[in-house]
């Protein structure tokens, strides 16, 4: 019992150290995001090069290349020590966040950006295969709403910090702040902290591994392509390409729409999009605990759960881009607009951790890293192309129709997701008997 609360202990610290990593990586994502005309105007471009350059292009090279490259990771996430790489992912990725504070072109921007893509992209396929290795299936869904929590937090905090210290200091000094502490959190990571042993927490593995027998499954080529024989993986990318348009394009432009073309201030602008952003924290922390406890009724509960808050959330973000702007600085009522935010974040941010409880549940200890690298690979197509998608129509069409164009996609990442009630379980059911064969023919200690 001793040793249990130890090993118990030190997983629990190493969950926390890496919440802590992901919150400050994260941090980086939006920090663009509230001064992008401020940013347009130092490095000389006009609003149509604003928001094509600077809200399409930057960031589909920011999530599309980085994503690319971290398949790659993914795959060795599968075959080597994942701490270390860990750690080299985020001085990769934290780098160039830090020169970003220093670019004085749009060239520059661009190509630190893509930089520091890689590191958030590479992050997370290490992430949640060492969380599949530190929790159970019972465990994953709530085990995950933590690190989506230490996400949330990032993206929102970064949000928070560029909106309210770049227009009094300037837009570089938000990109120096969130890039240092990962460089000392990476050397507390790398003397403090063990590696899980993959496949102690499969039921039909642990009591073996616990006395000491080896799980030796490994990726190859050919588990690589299995991966697309398991229906809910697929499911899971094509739910995923749609579902994050919305995100990225809101998180982008919702900032600067409502400060520029609805009329409000940047800090009330902010302060709308950061209470979408701390909705969205509470319904992924809220959503995985919920996700955990419906998984533990019934499984097919849980996509249930995913795609009904998913569709749900389209309405209020239809109120939210449609509701009438502020006649000046004297009026600046935001109660409404906040309130459908609020809504809106708390609802589409449920599926979050639990889909990714999905994919652990149904994909062996040694690819899980490599389905991460897949599945941050469609999610950031998503989020890289859709801004270049609704770039295209607000030239076309102007802002306003694009972003409601934008917030349909929920209804095709919200029907796919509902589908999965039926191929979840059954592809669960398949992982535990691959699993238990698996168990007969390990290399059993001797007494």
């Amino acid at each position: 019992m001793e040793e249990r609360a130890r090993f118990a202990g030190r997983e629990l610290y190493a969950v926390i150290l890496l919440a802590l990593m992901n919150l400050f990586l994260f941090a980086d994502q939006n920090l663009m995001a509230p001064n992008l005309t401020q940013i347009a105007r130092d490095l000389g471009l006009d609003d149509v090069q604003r928001d094509v350059m600077l809200g399409g292009n930057i960031s589909a090279v920011f999530w599309v290349l980085g994503s690319l490259i971290t398949l790659g990771i993914g795959y060795l996430a599968d075959l080597v020590p994942r701490k270390k790489l860990f750690i080299a992912v985020v001085i990769i990725g934290e780098i160039p966040c830090l020169l970003t504070g220093f670019a004085r072109s749009y060239e520059q921007l661009f190509w630190l950006r893509a930089l520091t893509g890689i590191g958030i992209g590479g992050a997370i396929p290490l992430t949640y295969s060492m969380i599949g290795d530190y929790f159970s299936h019972g465990n994953r869904a709530s085990a995950t709403a933590w690190i989506a929590l230490a996400e949330g937090l990032g993206i929102a905090g970064g949000q928070l910090l560029a909106g309210f210290v770049g227009p009094e200091y300037g837009w570089r000094l938000p990109f120096i702040i969130v890039a240092v502490p990962n460089f000392f959190l990476c050397a507390l990571m790398l003397f403090t902290v063990r590696e899980p042993a993959r496949g102690v927490t499969e039921e039909s593995l642990k009591e073996l591994i616990e006395r000491g027998a080896v799980y030796t499954g490994r990726i190859n080529w050919k588990e690589y392509l299995d991966l697309f024989r398991i229906r809910s993986n697929i499911l899971v990318f094509l739910q995923g390409i749609p579902g994050t348009v919305p995100w990225g394009v809101f998180f982008i432009y919702l900032n600067d729409f409502y400060s520029q073309d609805k009329g409000y201030s940047v800090e009330a602008a902010t302060l709308i999009v950061m209470l979408i952003g701390a909705a969205a924290i509470l319904g992924g922390f809220i959503g995985g605990l919920i996700g955990n406890r419906v998984y533990n009724v019934n499984p097919k509960f849980l996509p249930l759960l995913c795609g009904g808050s998913t569709l749900a959330g389209i309405v209020p973000m239809a109120f939210l881009l449609n509701y009438p702007g502020s006649v000046g600085p004297a009026d600046q009522n935001i109660a409404v607009p906040l309130g459908l935010g609020f809504i809106t974040g708390f609802l589409v941010s449920v599926t979050g951790p639990n889909v990714k409880a999905m994919l652990l549940n149904v994909n062996t200890p040694e690819t899980r890293g490599s389905i991460f690298s897949l599945f941050n690979l469609t999610d950031n197509l998503g989020k890289g192309f859709g801004p270049v998608i609704i770039s295209f129509f607000i030239v076309r069409f102007g802002r306003l129709w694009a972003f409601n164009i934008a917030n349909l996609f929920w209804v095709a990442c919200g029907l796919v997701l509902l589908v999965m009630i039926w191929t979840f379980p059954r592809d669960e059911a398949a992982l535990n008997e691959t699993m238990t064969k698996r168990a007969g023919t390990m290399t059993r200690p001797e007494a």
